[in-house]
């Protein structure tokens, strides 16, 4: 009695094979680096084909570090995170919720420096601002913000530079360094929009005129403004 070939099982759950995959892929990225040798010594290692691969990481090792920082960043959604959020102050929860990101992005620390030094080379500064964006907005709207206006933007872009430069110390001069730092550049964040509140203007928004004046005298419609 002949045997039919085996054929292909479907990935039932795309999710569950990148957290495979990038589990896998990483336990050769301390020694090779994210690069295609650990991507291809991993996807080995995990058993997975090339068919699959093309459909989980197309993208080869990037594709790894975006699955390992969302992973970092589904740290931050635990119920009990959730639960110890409401009894604090909105500059507590970023405090909070930054130093338990960097946590997470920590704890393997050689897998973190391979990380961090694949996402800062040039072809992936994009990819690096991408994720560190989303991690921000992860982060503001953990702490129940809901702005859609300006301060959308500004906050994100904000937590994304504390976040960015807590990382590169964290990883050169260890946790108490680093929490100092975030508790630093909050209180300085903090204390200018205190100072904007007691001024009678926003600097912002002396910014925006002159670029818009600037903008018209150099399409030379100022004068058709005046006039009308």
């Amino acid at each position: 009695m002949s045997q039919s070939a085996p054929q292909s099982v479907p990935l039932a759950d795309l999710k569950a094979a990148e957290a495979r995959l990038a589990q896998a892929v990483s336990g050769f990225v301390p020694e090779l680096g994210l690069n295609s040798m650990s991507f291809e010594a991993g996807a080995r290692a995990a058993g997975f084909s090339a068919g699959e691969l093309d459909l989980i990481a197309p993208n080869g090792a990037a594709d790894i570090a975006a699955i390992l920082w969302r992973g970092h960043d589904a740290e931050l959604r635990r119920p009990d995170i959730a639960d110890a959020l409401p009894g604090m102050k909105i500059r507590e929860r970023i405090n909070y919720l930054i130093d338990l990101r960097i946590d997470a992005f920590a704890r393997e620390e050689k897998l973190a420096h391979r990380l961090e030094g694949f996402l800062m080379l040039p072809p992936n500064l994009d990819l690096h601002r991408r994720l560190m964006w989303d991690t921000a907005d992860l982060i503001w709207r953990l702490t129940g913000d809901k702005a859609l206006d300006e301060n959308h933007y500004s906050k994100r872009t904000i937590v994304s530079a504390i976040l960015a430069a807590a990382m590169l110390t964290r990883l050169s001069r260890g946790a108490e360094a680093q929490a100092e730092q975030v508790k630093r550049n909050i209180d300085g964040v903090m204390a200018y929009e205190k100072f904007k509140a007691r001024i009678p203007f926003r600097p912002e928004s002396a910014l925006e005129s002159l670029a818009a004046t600037l903008g018209k005298l150099r399409y030379g419609r100022a004068d058709a403004d005046t006039a009308s």
